[in-house]
């Protein structure tokens, strides 16, 4: 009987946790995503898949001096945007409009470079940049959304080089609003990126090439 009542409380005690895990979890999300380095200068800004908001921010700061190369993820491409475009219809690729904001913003044609084909998630883009990095980029800005700064971070800091130093920033262009579940834009990033991260946590990820083989 003993045994039983000892378990009754433990699984009681294990429930309460969980539920003040979980409330934790939804009206802290943003602040437990969202983890951004001091700026500073750098041998190149990496601009990852995504926000447009992304090159936008990018541009910003090679207009301002922090790095003389920007680098910008390729990721992969919508397979209806391939169906559009079958049609003749001339819907741009998304890195296209990244290099094409790049441009309009005064970054050199000269000093823009991409890296991977179809990169499907931030450890892709991770293993392709890793594969594109000469010896010469020691430091890298990295460009994200400010609340897949903290994922974003992990993941390049676990993959790149231990002597490449990593800055990673969130544009300022994407606002997190307090009560993030009822904004529509926000409330799925924000789900996604939190079942993202505890993913990455346990040890899983997606590439492009396990995504081929299924």
């Amino acid at each position: 009987m003993k045994v039983i009542r000892s378990l009754l409380t433990l699984i009681g005690a294990l429930t309460v946790a969980g539920i003040l895990a979980a409330a934790v979890l939804f009206f802290f999300a943003p602040a437990l995503l969202h983890h951004e380095d001091q700026l500073e200068k750098a041998d190149a800004i990496v601009v990852l898949g995504g926000h447009y908001y992304r090159p936008v921010y990018a541009a910003d700061l090679y207009s301002q001096g922090y790095a003389p190369l920007v680098l910008s993820s390729k990721p992969v491409v919508n397979p209806e945007i391939e169906e559009v475009r079958n049609l003749g219809i001339n819907f741009p690729y998304q890195w296209e409009l990244f290099r094409d904001v790049l441009l309009q913003k005064g970054v050199p044609a000269d000093k823009i470079q991409f890296f991977g084909e179809a990169n499907i998630s931030t450890l892709d883009e991770a293993e392709k940049l890793k594969a594109k990095l000469t010896p010469q980029i020691k430091s890298i800005i990295l460009v994200t959304s400010p609340m897949h700064t903290r994922r974003a971070g992990i993941v390049f800091r676990e993959t790149l080089p231990q002597n490449i130093k990593i800055i990673v920033v969130g544009t300022p262009y994407q606002k997190i609003p307090d009560k993030w579940w009822t904004n529509f834009r926000a409330a799925p990033f924000v789900v996604l990126e939190v079942a993202k991260t505890l993913y990455y946590e346990i040890g899983g990820d997606f590439r492009r090439s396990e995504s081929n083989a299924n």
